[in-house]
């Protein structure tokens, strides 16, 4: 329990310093970063659990929540912006159905993103180039 005051005090004191004095960035408090390799890595271990619920992110595109299926087609965004995305028609076909007859905006706005990102970085744009 006392960690967890102490946390909070810090996080205070961090918000303190630096909304008090915004010249100076507000000092480090708790322990350093991580070096630029260990975020390099961790965000690879992220993109290949991505890799990996692709079966699974093909599923929940169906699901009735539209926050879900925002979150597939971001997903599938991510995997291509890493070109690591799947290049295969039923993706293609997934987004684009998404993207033109989804009855929520934001579901729609988040399929074009996606469709956008493997234009541009999908496997088949990377063997193009």
């Amino acid at each position: 329990m006392r960690h967890e005051s102490d946390d909070a005090r810090l996080r205070a004191l961090a918000f303190w310093v630096g909304h008090h004095q915004a010249s100076q960035p507000a000092p480090r408090i708790g322990p350093a970063g991580p070096t630029p390799g260990e975020t390099a890595a961790e965000r690879e271990r992220r993109i290949g659990d991505l890799v990996r619920m692709v079966p699974e992110l093909k599923q929940l595109a169906k699901d009735s929540r539209p926050a879900v299926r925002a979150t597939v087609a971001r997903s599938f965004a991510i995997l291509a912006t890493a070109h690591r995305a799947p290049a295969d028609r039923e993706i293609w076909r997934l987004l684009l159905g998404l993207a033109k007859y989804d009855e929520d905006p934001d579901v729609r706005a988040a399929a074009e993103a996606a469709l956008a990102a493997l234009e541009r970085y999908g496997a088949v744009a990377a063997k193009a180039s």
